[in-house]
């Protein structure tokens, strides 16, 4: 997630000081951060359902 920041960033920079890219890089690398940054909620709404799903197995929860 740091290195995707990072890459946003210096995207960012080149294209301020550069003329070696343009702005569909800068959408790039902030559309790659932002489907890394759902599937990290993806994965915490994974292991929060999965902690749920153990609970009832073990007789805990709601009736």
């Amino acid at each position: 997630m740091a290195a995707l920041e990072k890459s946003v960033g210096f995207t960012k920079e080149l294209l301020r000081y550069s003329s070696a890219t343009n702005y569909t890089d800068v959408l790039t690398s902030e559309q790659n951060l932002l489907s890394a940054e759902l599937s990290g909620v993806n994965d915490k709404l994974q292991e929060l359902q999965a902690i749920v799903e153990l609970y009832r197995a073990l007789g805990g929860g709601w009736k």
